[in-house]
């Protein structure tokens, strides 16, 4: 599979223009290199920043996002805010939409919290209340292996750089961690170290990916395990071409190897686990096609797919309904 998330490092020095000259001044603390990757005139619009509240309490000596004059907003909800807020995450607007305004917030920000590496930064056109939306759903995902459903701390800025390393060829996870629902790309800058790395997404190549559930692998934050799964992709991959000789007959088997990872990414963001499953739905996307179950016009397999039922009958009502359709190799 293609990358789908750029990464680069942003140097601590970049020429200024437009206004990240005047934001750079009043910003004392903040590099260069920084200011003009966040406020210059070809940046997003916005910019936010996703905190721990209990990292951020670290720097400042209180938890504080709760009780400043700025917009502020904790990813929890309802009773969860309430009784876990101080030890939540937080996203904040750092936005600067006039370089003559008040800009206290930032300044604090950059002087304390930039240099603990405590935090990550959102570029994004989307509005805060749109990216707060679209991460909440992220705070507790299923992990595919097991089917439990673990929290994920993607806002921690020890965790999401690799995360998104890892999901950097997954498409359907890549598209969601990149991208609202609505096709508004996010671009995510860490500061580890010396270093401050942008994650921006291949636009082009994101919005192509139909919006599929999120998931995780134990195999994200396992490298024995990623092995494992990469050589129970492979063993796929060489029985498909094993048992259809014939029907694949000139097909690199790279080709063949990128549709079987596809495919258990695809068919395991639906909740499908089983390797007997799996194997199936790789045996259909190497001969019909990534997304060869939008060709049922009725929606009907997609349906399928969604379907809260039992994972054993909806293999079964998927595989009854594809048979009803005469594809061709």
């Amino acid at each position: 599979m293609p990358s789908l998330i750029f990464e680069a490092r942003v140097p601590n020095v970049l020429p200024l223009t437009g206004s990240a000259a005047q934001i750079c001044e009043r910003l004392s603390d903040a590099p260069p290199g920084a200011v003009q990757t966040l406020y210059g005139p070809e940046a997003p619009r916005n910019v936010f920043l996703l905190v721990d509240a209990t990292l951020r309490a670290e720097v400042a000596g209180i938890f504080d996002l709760d009780s400043i004059d700025h917009p502020a907003r904790c990813l929890f909800g309802g009773d969860a805010a309430e009784d876990y807020g101080d030890a939540a995450p937080w996203i904040a607007d750092l936005s600067i939409p006039d370089p003559e305004g008040d800009l206290a917030f930032h300044r604090d920000f950059f002087a304390r919290h930039w240099a603990a590496d405590n935090s990550v930064l959102i570029q994004t056109d989307a509005t805060m209340g749109e990216v707060r939306r679209h991460l909440r759903r992220f705070t507790k995902l299923p992990v595919r292996d097991d089917g439990r459903r673990l929290f994920f701390r993607f806002w921690d800025p020890r965790i999401l750089p690799d995360f998104l390393r890892i999901i950097d060829h997954d498409a359907g996870r890549a598209r969601r961690m990149m991208m609202t629902d609505d096709d508004v790309p996010l671009t995510y800058l860490v500061r580890t170290g010396d270093d401050v790395v942008q994650f921006r997404p291949d636009i082009p190549a994101c919005v192509a990916v139909p919006v599929a559930p999120m998931y995780l692998n134990l195999a994200d934050f396992d490298p024995i395990s990623r092995a494992r799964e990469a050589e129970r992709r492979q063993r796929i991959a060489n029985r498909i071409t094993e048992d259809f000789r014939t029907e694949l007959a000139g097909r690199k088997p790279e080709e063949i190897e990128r549709l079987v990872t596809a495919a258990l990414q695809r068919f395991g963001a639906f909740g499908f686990t089983r390797h007997a499953h799996l194997h199936f739905f790789a045996v259909w996307t190497v001969l019909y096609g990534l997304g060869f179950e939008e060709y049922d016009t009725t929606g009907k397999l997609q349906k399928i797919c969604r379907s809260d039922a039992p994972e054993d009958e909806r293999f079964r009502a998927f595989r009854k309904w594809f048979d009803t359709f005469t594809l061709e190799a």
